[in-house]
């Protein structure tokens, strides 16, 4: 009975350290982030099946130049052996006789071995093979861009986090300056120097900076649902995260950060092969009208011979042109709509130039000002320091009011929430940069 205790409570034990592990947040990198958001993502799971569907239309339209290669067999039975009659004339009797031949026998089967292939002389072939190539390309394009976007949604979530941490943080410490401005006043009333009223001033203080606290501690607990979310897990899910070393934002001037979307953003490439492809259409619609040749060759095996059939195999050639006189218009129609397929293409085109280029003008006049509030926070909060450590001096030795230690405090906290904010706008804005600039859609997992 006491064996059986001993192992139930280790049982309870081992079950219950593993439920335990399994609820401890795991540490977060900013790179694990972005590669369990990868491996998560419907939506780059849905671009990834369009490659691999467009992938296929490369094989398709390939085997189309291809030799063919076609097996058939059939059987027929009939309801009954047909006969032919020949008639004979007996010169010794003068008198005619009938001789009946069987035709074929009731049963009979065959099979067909047959070999084609097309001819590509007026580039049909050819042309849809190219127009599935670059489809193709464009479906990989498609999940380079996907790809930029995730790792900029989860740069800006994982920032999000770190950054309401830190304002918990600030929070938390302006709930003790509340707490030390209210054993101030208390010391200061029962020396007689301040009136009741200061300590009161003071416990509405440290309320409003308790609701501060909890507003923060909210906010944070919504970061990580949101998060989780882009990652793909549970928006309950522990959450951990580890700032690694972040770069600093380099010196580039805007002629060369818009040269550089131009030339990698999977956006244009695609908008850009989308006019090739248009063209594409045009050739294959006037080509329509081109000759076709097919060459084939056929095996027939006969598996039961008659006296009409004899052979057990056969061999037959054929070469087979076709040429189209007159179509009532329908290929011209089909040209104009690849023509007017062009243009549409050439406007999509300009339009996506134009968006991209007002994308990096913002990106990079954002990431301009965050530094300008990176350096203008920290100043702030040198001043607001110094000026809440004056306060605090005053207001011990009794020659201030508690309006103005107030008013320190809450510039001091002012100053650290502006000083957390401008450190990471500038974070999330070297990030929109970045992705506007196309660095997250080849290698995000070289992304720092």
């Amino acid at each position: 009975m006491t064996l059986c205790r001993s192992g139930v409570i280790v049982l309870l034990v081992v079950f219950g350290a593993g439920a335990w592990a399994q609820q401890q947040p795991t540490s977060l990198t900013l790179q694990d982030s972005i590669r369990i958001a990868l491996q998560n993502s419907r939506t780059l799971r849905t671009v990834l099946q369009d490659e691999r569907k467009a992938n296929a239309r490369v094989r398709e339209a390939r085997g189309a130049g291809l030799p063919q290669l076609d097996v058939s067999a059939n059987y027929r039975r009939l309801d009954r052996v047909p006969k032919a009659r020949f008639p004979s004339f007996d010169p010794v009797t003068g008198s005619f006789t009938f001789s009946e031949i069987e035709i074929q026998p009731i049963d009979s089967g065959t099979a067909t071995v047959s070999l084609s292939q097309v001819v590509d002389i007026s580039g049909l072939v050819r042309t849809a093979t190219d127009a599935a190539s670059l489809f193709s390309r464009i479906a990989n394009l498609d999940v380079q861009r996907t790809r930029n976007d995730i790792v900029l949604q989860v740069k800006q979530a994982f920032y999000d986090v770190l950054r309401t941490q830190e304002l918990v943080k600030v929070a938390e410490e302006a709930l003790q300056n509340a707490q030390i401005r209210r054993r101030l006043a208390e010391a200061a009333v029962e020396a007689g120097v301040s009136p009741k009223l200061d300590v009161m001033r003071a416990d509405a203080a440290v309320a409003a900076a308790q609701q501060s606290v909890i507003t923060a501690r909210n906010a944070l607990q919504l970061a990580k649902a949101a998060f989780n979310n882009v990652l793909g897990r549970r928006v309950d899910e522990p959450v951990e995260l580890l700032p690694g070393d972040e770069p600093v934002p380099q010196d580039m001037d805007f002629a060369t950060c818009l040269q550089e979307a131009l030339s990698r953003r999977p956006e244009i490439v695609q908008a850009n092969m989308g006019v090739s492809l248009a063209e594409k259409q045009v050739t294959a619609a006037r080509r329509d009208l081109l000759p076709t040749l097919v060459v084939r060759g056929q095996w027939d095996f006969n598996l039961k011979t008659s006296t009409f059939q004899p052979r057990e195999s056969s061999y037959t050639t054929i070469a087979a042109l076709q040429f189209k006189i007159w179509d009532s218009g329908q290929t011209q129609g089909r040209v104009e709509q690849a023509r007017a397929d062009v243009d549409r293409a050439k406007i999509t085109a300009e339009n996506v130039r134009e968006g991209i280029a007002l994308e990096v003008r913002n990106a990079y006049l954002s990431l301009q000002e965050a530094r300008e509030k990176v350096a203008a926070a920290e100043k702030g909060v040198q001043a607001a320091t110094e000026s809440l450590r004056v306060a605090r001096v005053r207001y011990e030795a009794g020659v201030s009011t508690q309006l103005e230690l107030s008013d320190a405090e809450l510039a001091y906290t002012q100053a650290e929430q502006n000083l957390v904010n401008a450190r990471y706008d500038l974070r999330v804005a070297w990030s929109r940069l970045e992705k506007a600039l196309g660095r997250y859609a080849q290698l995000p997992e070289a992304t720092p």
